[in-house]
C-alpha cells in the first residue's frame, strides 16, 4: 500500500532517480490558498454555437483533488523552480487525453500556483512560458505552440488567490492522436547565488490520479523528458501525480472563450421569522450579468422574486445573499427557490433547486441515487458547520474527496462530480461538524 498524505502535515520523503542523484520531496498542503475548483454544468460560453463550447479538462474532477506544493530540502520547489546538483529541472508538464465534439482546439490554459515571486524586482518581468507538444511514444515530442506572460501577473493571481490563464494568439490544434502535453517553461528562472525566483505549481496528493506529471531534465548540456512516477520510482511504485494545468479546448478555433464559465460552488439557505435567507458563492465568473432569484410553491412554476449583480469578470470566490421577506404570502409548508445566472449577452443557465422546509426535515439526503454525472448532498444543519464529502470505492478507496469549508446553518447543497467514475456502488461519507452520515449511491 502506498503512503497516505495527510492534510497539514509536512514530511521528507527519499526517492531514487535512475542512479544518477538522490532526490527528495517535502510535500506541504496549502489550507490558506485553497480554491474550490467545482463547476457546475453552465457551458456554451463564447459563442452562439453550443458546438463550440469550451471544455476545461480535469477542471470539475480537481474539485476533489486535493492540493499540495512539493518542495526540494535543499532549496526550491519539486514543480517549479529548485536547487538541484549536477542538473536541473527546466519543465514541468502535464499529459492530457482530449475526446468528445468541443476538442479539435486549444485556446489557452489556466494553471494553480502556490508561489510565484522573486526576490529581485526586475525577474518579476521575466517571461513564464506555457507551451503544447504532441505525444512521442508515451513522451512529449514535437512542440506544437507557445505563449508566455510576465512572472509579475502570476504573481498578482496567487496573492487574489486565483488561477493564471495563458492564451494562445491563434488556437493550436489538437493532434490526431487526441494525446497532447502542457509545460511550463521555467528555464530562464534560478534558485541560488543570491536570487530567489520562486515558481511553484500545485500538484495533487499520490495515488489520487494515475500519474499525468513529466518534467524535462538538463543534464550535462542534454535534455530528456522523465515521467515523475519514474523520477521518483522508489516510492512503492512511483509518485503519481497531477499538476494543476487546465487546458481550453473547443470545436472551432474561434468556439473557447479563455476564462471560467460562472462556477457555482453551493448554494443554501434557511426560514426563519417568516423570511428566507439565500445565500452561495462562485469560484469563478465570466461574463456573468448577475443572478435572478426564482420561486416556486410546488417546485414546477417559478417567478422571479429579485435579482443580485454578479462580478462581471472574476477569478476570486466570491460570496452573495439574498433575503426573501415574503415567503410567508406563500402559505406553503415547502418553498422551492434556483437561480437564473444570466450572462452580459443574455446566455443563462440554472442552479439546482432548493428546498426549504418551515417543518422538521431529515438531516441530510442523496440524490439523484443511481446517478449519472452529478450527485447532491443537501444537508440541514442547524448551525454554521465544517462540511466535507468523501467518495469510497467498494475496496476502500478514496476516490473523491470535497473539503466545503464552513458552511452557514440552513439547507445546504453540496456537489459531487461522479462522470468519470467507472460503473458500480460507491460509499457516500458525509462529515458535518461532529456528525458523521453514510449513504450507498450507485453510478449508471
Amino acid at each position: 500500500m502506498k503512503k497516505t498524505l495527510l492534510l497539514l502535515t509536512t514530511f521528507v520523503i527519499i526517492f531514487c532517480w535512475q542512479s544518477k542523484a538522490q532526490l527528495r520531496l517535502q510535500t506541504k498542503a496549502i489550507p490558506t490558498k485553497r480554491i474550490n475548483l467545482q463547476q457546475n454544468q453552465h457551458t456554451g460560453f463564447g459563442s452562439q454555437n453550443t458546438n463550440a463550447a469550451c471544455d476545461t479538462l480535469n477542471l470539475l474532477a480537481a474539485n476533489n483533488w486535493s492540493q499540495y506544493y512539493y518542495e526540494d530540502p535543499n532549496g526550491g520547489y519539486t514543480f517549479g523552480v529548485g536547487k538541484n546538483s549536477g542538473f536541473s529541472i527546466t519543465e514541468d508538464a502535464n499529459v492530457f487525453t482530449a475526446s468528445g465534439a468541443n476538442s479539435n482546439y486549444i485556446s489557452g490554459a489556466s494553471v494553480y500556483f502556490a508561489y510565484a515571486n522573486s526576490n529581485k524586482s526586475e525577474d518579476l518581468n521575466k517571461d513564464l512560458i506555457l507551451k503544447v507538444y504532441d505525444d512521442n511514444s508515451g513522451y512529449p515530442g514535437n512542440l506544437l505552440g507557445s505563449t508566455s506572460i510576465k512572472l509579475s501577473q502570476a504573481h498578482q493571481d496567487v496573492l487574489n488567490d486565483a488561477l493564471t490563464t495563458f492564451k494562445f494568439a491563434t488556437p493550436i490544434a489538437v493532434p490526431a492522436s487526441k494525446v497532447f502535453y502542457i509545460s511550463i517553461d521555467h528555464s530562464n528562472f534560478s534558485w541560488g547565488s543570491g536570487t530567489r525566483d520562486s515558481i511553484a505549481i500545485i500538484a495533487n496528493a499520490d495515488d489520487e490520479t494515475a500519474g499525468a506529471a513529466y518534467q524535462l531534465f538538463l543534464d550535462n548540456s542534454s535534455s530528456h523528458w522523465q515521467a515523475v512516477n519514474e523520477t521518483y520510482a522508489g516510492n512503492n511504485g512511483g509518485l503519481d501525480v497531477s499538476l494543476f494545468i487546465f487546458p481550453y479546448l473547443s470545436n472551432t478555433p474561434d468556439g473557447c472563450g479563455i476564462v471560467l464559465p460562472v462556477s457555482i460552488l453551493n448554494f443554501g439557505g434557511f426560514i426563519k421569522d417568516n423570511a428566507a435567507y439565500l445565500n452561495w458563492s462562485t469560484a469563478m465568473e465570466n461574463n456573468n450579468k448577475g443572478f435572478y432569484i426564482e420561486r416556486s410553491k410546488d417546485a414546477q412554476n417559478f417567478s422571479n422574486i429579485g435579482f443580485v449583480a454578479g462580478a462581471g469578470n472574476s477569478s476570486q470566490i466570491r460570496r452573495y445573499a439574498f433575503q426573501d421577506i415574503s415567503v410567508k404570502d406563500m402559505l406553503a409548508t415547502t418553498t422551492y427557490y434556483r437561480l437564473k445566472q444570466m450572462d452580459l449577452d443574455g446566455k443563462f443557465s440554472y442552479s439546482k433547486v432548493l428546498a426549504l422546509n418551515l417543518k422538521n426535515v431529515a438531516q441530510w439526503r442523496l440524490f439523484p441515487n443511481p446517478v449519472k454525472d452529478m450527485a447532491t448532498v443537501e444537508l440541514n444543519l442547524t448551525t454554521s458547520s465544517a462540511v466535507t464529502v468523501m467518495v469510497f470505492a467498494q475496496d476502500g478507496r478514496v476516490v473523491a474527496n470535497t473539503d466545503k469549508g464552513i458552511l452557514t446553518a440552513g439547507t445546504q447543497q453540496v456537489f459531487i462530480n461522479m462522470q468519470s467514475l467507472a460503473k458500480g456502488a460507491y460509499t457516500v461519507r458525509v462529515k458535518a461538524g461532529s456528525d458523521t452520515y453514510s449513504k450507498i449511491i450507485v453510478k449508471e
